[in-house]
């Protein structure tokens, strides 16, 4: 009896202990917001603890400057070999507050005061290609997706033909390899079968991919709504405790404030959009789940969700007295990695 219970005890440390990291596709809109690249520290603190792969960093948002910054942050932090994958004629164009300014510092001597291997000339492959080839290295059900910004690649993945790398379409890739898309888009404030929640950005500003993936994932969607991050708010203060003056991202951050206090001031407490989807896949007991439904989109990007214990989506909600306690984890997942030396 002993030595059975004793290979019970070693059976379940051992599925505890050494259980895979989850292998992740990062989707991200990067320089449109500041949340985008604490989203991004947050997983390697994971990585970096052994919970997550992160496979691939995919950008959407159509800038020369947005792989670099992703670029930079990769090196700073050590994990400078993740692939990225570019989206093609994407949508907006602007460079933003801080990525190109990241991007261009120098030190006396001329050099670029941050290292990268990524410049804005660098020809990338395309973000769906790289999508299709992850996928297609990984085990079934093996990945989660994170989207944290426009569903351009997404969409364009699910209407992918067989080529090169597999076989199989992107709907097939996806069904198989894809456990779920984790997702920052919508608003679900006060959600109902008649009730369409106000618009949001990352969904009307890309309203027909976003209508497509929705519509015809295979897979279950979590949706981090709008209403969720805007009640979140990151902490500048942590910033200043837990980071170094010329961490890319603190810097970033500053330079992303300043513009939206028009240059009066570079303080001010964020809402934590993007951190959310991500929490939620290392850390889902810290969100409540609504019932199933169907996230629908409408011309003018407004979101619907309607209840159905047959469909694929669910979307995140914060419990009771729960705000601290999610706001305090993205807190130290966001700042507890340090620069790799």
């Amino acid at each position: 009896m002993f030595r059975l219970f004793t290979s019970l005890v070693f059976a379940i440390c051992s599925t505890i202990c050494f259980a895979s990291p989850q292998r992740v596709i990062f989707d991200t809109d990067m320089g449109n917001d500041i949340d985008d690249a604490l989203a991004l520290a947050m997983l390697y603190a994971y990585q970096s603890d052994g919970k997550a792969d992160v496979a691939a960093v995919l950008i959407n948002k159509d800038n020369c400057y947005s792989p670099v910054f992703v670029n930079i942050m990769n090196n700073y932090y050590g994990f400078g070999g993740i692939p990225l994958g570019m989206v093609e004629s994407g949508v907006t164009p602007k460079e933003g507050a801080y990525i190109g300014k990241i991007a261009e510092l120098k030190n006396w001597d001329g050099s670029y005061k941050y290292a990268r291997t990524v410049g804005k000339e660098t020809k990338l492959v395309d973000a769906v290609k790289l999508a299709r080839k992850v996928l297609a290295e990984s085990a079934d059900g093996e990945v989660v997706y994170i989207s944290v910004g426009f569903s351009t690649n997404i969409a364009r993945l699910l209407e992918s033909k067989p080529d090169e790398i597999s076989p199989l379409s992107g709907m097939e890739l996806v069904s198989k390899k894809v456990k779920y898309f984790s997702v920052m888009a919508g608003n679900f404030a006060g959600a109902s079968a008649s009730k369409k929640g106000p618009r949001e950005y990352n969904v009307i500003n890309d309203i027909k991919p976003a209508a497509k993936f929705f519509s015809n994932s295979p897979v279950p969607i979590v949706f981090s709504g709008f209403e969720v991050g805007n009640i979140l708010l990151y902490p500048q203060s942590a910033l200043d405790e837990n980071m170094a003056k010329d961490n890319p991202v603190r810097a970033a951050y500053e330079l992303y404030v300043k513009m939206l206090n028009k240059g009066k001031s570079d303080r001010r407490d964020q809402p934590t959009w993007d951190l959310t989807s991500v929490l939620y896949v290392f850390n889902p007991e810290f969100f409540d789940l609504s019932e199933k439904g169907f996230v629908s989109v409408d011309d003018k990007g407004m979101t619907m969700f309607t209840p159905s214990s047959d469909a694929l989506h669910r979307y995140v909600k914060i419990p009771e007295n729960g705000a601290k306690k999610i706001i305090d984890k993205l807190v130290e997942r966001s700042t507890s990695l340090k620069p790799a030396k």
